[in-house]
């Protein structure tokens, strides 16, 4: 290396996108690697070219340059720049190109002066590429994998029907029931108070007459308070089945609420897709977008596609540790595999087991 590459190598290392690792790695292990990103990536000379990147051979950092770098540390390392060499075809391809490789070799990605650890990324997501796909093709298989979740339609207990059964056991407290009986009664009663009432002397000299219009007079009260009592049955009799066909009417009314409260949840639950093409269940969110651009791994895989389903699968729960690999990482490899699908990580490297969400030091 010339000595005028030496001094501009520190700026163009800071500048990135910069693969950082803590161990000298031959080209052909970069190679394999980077294969899973590009499979039509080969060597050239002591570097590796991927969909027009160039993977550097590795330099290694001294003490000096890893000051000059702020990567101040005791650990020997070596650092493999990553160049686009003409216009790429997928956005920043080289900045993730050199991401995915840092987090396989369990390094760092140094870029516009930062060095980060693709292992830490707050936004990790996987995603499955299909040719095409409809929501009602995914829906069997994201139900089997994230599971129903059936939320169970709960009655009130003893509100709408235990009130109806009660409305229509009670029986209305009617006047004509209670009061038209005890008026007959009455009546009667007066009647017969009258006849008893009258003196002996009263009676002697009546006339005969006197005392069977009296008689006829208490039967006809007799007779008319009768009449009323059956009058008074009638209405109560009629009352009271128009009141329990109104106690039914509303048992069935309410009933039908029940039904219509039950039925609702169960509506609810029909479809998990959002208008814009989000599935949410068992705290993992799955969106479709039609994209026109796509990784190098998967033009390989469909090389006369130009427009292909991109079904992206994220957690919605912050996950600690390798679960927030491992956990949408396992999503998308089943829904992978249920439709049969390429599964890429973030940064567009090709997953085919679950070995392969984690880097090598948490293996």
């Amino acid at each position: 290396m010339g000595l005028l590459s030496n001094l501009l190598l520190p700026g163009r290392l800071r500048t990135g996108p910069t693969v950082v690792v803590p161990a000298k790695t031959k080209p052909e292990a970069i190679l394999e690697i980077v294969r899973l990103a590009d499979p039509q990536a080969e060597l050239d000379g002591a570097d590796v070219l991927a969909a027009a990147t160039r993977i550097h051979d590795g330099v290694e950092l001294t003490p000096d340059l890893q000051k000059k770098l702020g990567l101040d540390g005791e650990e020997k390392l070596w650092a493999h720049r990553v160049v686009a060499e003409r216009p790429l075809p997928v956005d920043y391809y080289d900045k993730l190109l050199a991401a995915g490789l840092a987090y396989r070799l369990g390094g760092y990605c140094l870029c516009e002066g930062s060095a980060d650890d693709p292992a830490e990324d707050v936004e990790l997501e996987y995603v499955v590429y299909l040719p095409a796909v409809e929501e009602s093709d995914l829906t069997p298989a994201l139900e089997k994998i994230l599971g129903t979740e059936e939320d169970a339609a709960e009655v009130p207990e003893g509100d709408t029907l235990d009130d109806t059964s009660a409305n229509a056991a009670e029986a209305p407290e009617g006047d004509t029931l209670s009061e038209a009986p005890s008026n007959a009664a009455d009546a009667a009663d007066g009647a017969d108070s009258a006849i008893e009432g009258a003196s002996p002397e009263a009676a002697a000299t009546e006339p005969e007459g006197a005392v069977t219009e009296a008689g006829d007079e208490s039967s006809a009260v007799k007779a008319d308070a009768g009449d009323e009592t059956d009058d008074a049955s009638k209405a109560a009799s009629v009352d009271d089945a128009g009141d329990s066909a109104d106690a039914d009417a509303d048992a069935d009314d309410d009933a039908g609420e029940v039904d219509q409260d039950q039925a609702a949840p169960a509506a609810a639950r029909t479809s998990r897709w959002s208008s814009d093409g989000v599935y949410e269940a068992a705290g993992f969110r799955v969106s479709v977008t039609p994209v026109h651009r796509f990784p190098a791994a998967v033009a390989g895989l469909m090389p006369y596609a130009t427009e292909v389903v991109r079904i992206a699968v994220s957690a919605t729960d912050e996950l600690d540790g390798d679960a927030r690999m491992l956990e949408p990482g396992n999503v998308a490899l089943a829904l992978g595999t249920a439709l049969d699908g390429p599964v890429v990580d973030h940064w567009g490297f090709q997953v085919f087991e679950p070995a392969d969400l984690l880097p090598p030091r948490s293996v």
